[in-house]
């Protein structure tokens, strides 16, 4: 079964979690995944290889659509694809769909991996673009209902057309440590202050600008609490400007991409997370797996919250103390045990263990 996976950019975030996370599983199966990226490298590129998947690199069709188009063919034909698996935050690029549905291949599948998308280019070409959809795909699905909804419809989804796909993760790596919650604390140079944490690309869906209100309303309660960042984005420099700004950068920690953001998630105190829309954040069930406290936005879809007693949702209406308070209250309510945590995530079919298997009966179909 040849598979090609279409969708994934140079830098890591939830939708390249979500296929490294199946590829990892599945590669133990025997089963391997080829990958198309049109950004000059594809993030994970090394482990790729490592684990027997291969790379080929089209021109970015936003810059040289003919030629794209004519690298995406030639390499559908000569690869003869059974599975074309379409990865999607929206519906602006739905080139891949036409040209594997032209070219014959047998399963073109249209996966959602999000809830809204943001910029005026975008939404016009998604809206123009979602008839096709239907057309094109074979098979559809999402992260979460919110997500199939968003992207196929409300009449797809409940005529049942949609299958959702959990963000599933490995459960015993986010476990919560305690050799590393010491270790990474004393490389940050933390102390006994709380840490809050973020982890997530420099964009506007993360929403950057409230966790810097947040915090900095955070610090004048507890003025030796610190802020770490995990991840990168073309939105860091303004970030660090308005922390510069309202001085308290060095304060806050840049941690950049980490391929072991499970020791950093150990080393935190509360996860903050406010983002303006969300499909299903893998981040959000990592820092869950970990046990952490959390203070969410309640524009993320409830499919994501497990660890009830464990989380608080809050309105972006809400004022900046509404948010530190909560905050601040939230780090002290100490961890989940890490077996409540891993069976909390397996129940709710979270655990990437179980549910590699389930993507694998998908593709056979």
């Amino acid at each position: 079964m040849k598979i090609l996976q279409v969708g994934l950019g140079n830098n890591p975030g939830g939708m390249e979690a979500f296929v490294m996370n199946y590829f990892r599983e599945l590669a133990k199966q025997g089963i391997s995944f080829d990958f198309v990226s049109m950004y000059g490298t594809i993030a994970h590129e090394q482990e790729i290889l490592k684990l027997g998947g291969r790379v080929f690199y089209v021109p970015n069709v936003k810059k040289d659509y003919f030629g794209y188009v004519k690298a995406f063919r030639e390499l559908l034909q000569r690869e003869k694809y059974d599975i074309v698996h379409v990865n999607m935050l929206s519906a602006a690029n739905i080139v891949p769909l036409r040209l594997a549905k032209q070219a014959g291949v047998g399963k073109v599948i249209a996966h959602s991996h999000n809830a809204s998308a943001p910029g005026l280019v975008r939404k016009l070409m998604d809206k123009w673009n979602r008839p096709g959809l239907n057309r094109y795909a074979d098979m559809k699905l999402a992260c979460s209902e919110t997500a199939g909804r968003w992207l196929f419809g409300d009449s797809v989804f409940e005529r049942g057309e949609v299958t959702v796909v959990s963000n599933a993760i490995d459960t015993r790596k986010y476990s919560f440590s305690l050799e590393n919650r010491e270790a990474v604390r004393r490389q940050l140079g933390v102390g006994d202050g709380i840490l809050v944490g973020h982890v997530g690309r420099f964009q506007v869906q993360k929403n950057h600008q409230a966790i810097v209100k947040i915090f900095n309303e955070v610090q004048k309660i507890m003025p030796t609490a610190r802020l770490c960042l995990v991840g990168d984005g073309e939105l860091k420099e303004k970030i660090r400007e308005e922390l510069q700004q309202l001085g308290i950068l060095q304060k806050v920690i840049f941690a950049g991409v980490c391929p072991d953001v499970e020791r950093y998630l150990s080393a935190m105190d509360v996860f903050l997370f406010p983002s303006l829309f969300e499909g299903l954040p893998f981040t959000l069930l990592e820092a869950q797996a970990n046990g952490l406290p959390c203070v969410i936005s309640d524009s993320i879809t409830e499919e994501a919250v497990l660890l009830k007693e464990k989380i608080l949702r809050l309105s972006l209406e809400e004022s900046g103390p509404k948010w530190a308070k909560t905050v601040i209250s939230c780090a002290g309510k100490g961890r989940e045990e890490n077996v409540k945590a891993a069976e909390a995530l397996a129940a709710a079919h979270f655990d990437i263990h179980q549910e590699a298997g389930r993507l694998l009966e998908l593709y056979e179909k």
